[in-house]
């Protein structure tokens, strides 16, 4: 299998490619619309697993992207007061730290952060399989983020199964971290948000 996978080249194998291999519980790095990702399916402890071993990253959970509204009903409690801010800013540059539904991996008071991005091949990837992806950046934990294919680590891309090629990322930043539980904002980011 061809490990590297241009978007621009190729997308429609890149998508079946990226599928097939979250399906199969393979590790992968993707664009996004603000930084690179390396994921897999997020409800399997050992892709959970191996991604912490490449990135060197402690036991803290990983994010999670969903492709729509109703995947993330299905992870996520959404209050009534909570659902505007979804409407309003998704999909868009933004993690919003929610409180878990049961299912999803194991996470320190029951919450997790959630993203439905503005790029739509990793929502394509977390639709066609129905499952969520691991939303967490493609570098080794505690380096900066990257916003260009041509930046990430060689010796990261050497450790997973695929990598897909999207270029430089659209807001060439990292997303803005909203805490819908305690109603803060803890990383201002690509988005504007205002409660």
């Amino acid at each position: 299998m061809k490990k590297i996978i241009s978007l621009n080249k190729d997308y429609q194998l890149a998508l079946e490619k990226a599928t097939d291999a979250m399906l199969a519980g393979k590790v992968f790095i993707y664009p996004t619309d603000t930084v690179y990702g390396i994921g897999g399916n997020a409800l399997d402890e050992d892709v959970c697993e191996r991604i912490r071993e490449i990135k060197k990253r402690d036991a803290r959970p990983f994010s999670i992207i969903v492709s729509d509204f109703s995947m993330l009903r299905k992870y996520c409690e959404v209050p009534d007061d909570m659902e505007r801010y979804l409407f309003q800013y998704l999909p868009g540059p933004y993690t919003f730290i929610m409180v878990k539904k049961a299912g999803m991996p194991s996470c320190p008071g029951g919450r997790i952060g959630v993203r439905v991005p503005m790029h739509s091949f990793i929502r394509k990837i977390s639709g066609n399989t129905g499952l969520p992806v691991i939303g967490t950046s493609a570098n080794i934990s505690g380096k900066e983020p990257v916003f260009s294919f041509r930046k990430l680590s060689k010796s990261l891309i050497s450790q997973v199964d695929l990598a897909i090629d999207g270029g430089e990322t659209y807001f060439k930043q990292e997303s803005t971290v909203v805490d819908l539980v305690d109603m803060e904002v803890k990383r201002e980011g690509a988005g504007k948000f205002h409660f």
